[in-house]
């Protein structure tokens, strides 16, 4: 009897071990990765990148991943100034807002894709401004755009630009009724000067004859030691030794002198009575310049600056 005991408590004995000795349950905490395609260096579009005037539209190549499987991708743009729009163009100008959030229950003509699956591909997908795709049904204002991506895997976890999971950049949109910031052609690429002397730059910025352009309201010139296309914030990484500004800025708190014109300012006249001096010990720079329009049109050029 002792044996048959000793018997079923060694089996009771086995099945608890057995259930103590099962694998912990994994719980996947981990979101998505977004990257390039093995095709492309970079994601498009990248940081700072220009949408020249002759583009209706932003567009898009990356890729999604995620082992446990894609379940949704979301696509945002929209404008870093939400006071970019003046009022008395409001009937003829817009902003550029779109917020296209793709999964298996969106139809989309122009991609076609099966979620669920380990990786997901947008190779040159757009969102435009003209024509039957249309996200706009007026003019959009030219100047910077915030573009986030995001995609969400199949047990909820998302990326997001607060923990710099999610993709996210600024673009600068053109278009041919902003402000016209112009050197003449044929000139070299690089502006060259020599430290301690006034820098000499041909060119200016001109109101096209566009029917939607508007007159010249605000110009801001500043000679910088690098390129960030957020300079506009306070907290950016960048050294400014010189800066001009003329008019007054629609989007944020800057103004200066009046300007001499509201159709065409040459960068000489602009600098006459106030130049720039290039300082010493610096070879290469950047003039970054930046022009507005009454209708809230921005228009932003870069300008190499060799040092001698």
């Amino acid at each position: 009897m002792k044996n048959c005991h000793l018997f079923f408590f060694s089996i009771a004995a086995f099945g608890l071990a057995s259930c103590n000795d099962e694998p912990p349950v994994i719980v996947d905490l981990s979101t998505p990765v977004i990257s390039n395609l093995e095709s492309t260096s970079q994601i498009e579009p990248y940081n700072g990148q220009a949408i020249p005037s002759d583009w209706n539209s932003v567009r898009f190549s990356f890729n999604t991943g995620d082992p446990e499987g894609i379940q949704e991708v979301e696509i945002n743009v929209k404008p870093v100034f939400e006071n970019q729009l003046q009022s008395q163009y409001a009937d003829q100008f817009e902003l550029l807002n779109a917020n296209e959030i793709f999964n298996e229950d969106r139809v989309d003509p122009k991609i076609n894709l099966t979620f669920g699956r380990e990786e997901l591909n947008f190779v040159a997908y757009s969102i435009e401004w003209t024509g039957i795709y249309s996200v706009a049904e007026l003019p959009i204002l030219a100047g910077p755009y915030e573009v986030q991506v995001n995609a969400k895997d199949v047990n909820g976890n998302k990326t997001s630009a607060l923990d710099s999971t999610g993709y996210q950049t600024t673009i600068f949109v053109e278009r041919w009724y902003a402000p016209l910031i112009y050197r003449p052609d044929g000139l070299p690429s690089v502006v060259s000067g020599t430290s301690g002397e006034i820098l000499a730059l041909e060119g200016g910025i001109l109101k096209t004859d566009d029917a939607f352009s508007s007159p010249l309201k605000f110009v801001w010139i500043k000679l910088v030691d690098k390129d960030v296309i957020d300079d506009y914030k306070e907290d950016v990484d960048q050294t400014v030794f010189e800066e001009r500004v003329w008019g007054e800025s629609i989007t944020f708190e800057k103004s200066g002198e009046q300007l001499t014109s509201e159709a065409e300012l040459s960068f000489n006249e602009l600098l006459e009575s106030d130049p720039i001096l290039l300082p010493e010990s610096q070879n290469n720079l950047i003039l970054v310049v930046w022009a507005e329009d009454e209708a809230g049109n921005i228009s932003r050029k870069t300008f190499p600056i060799e040092v001698n």
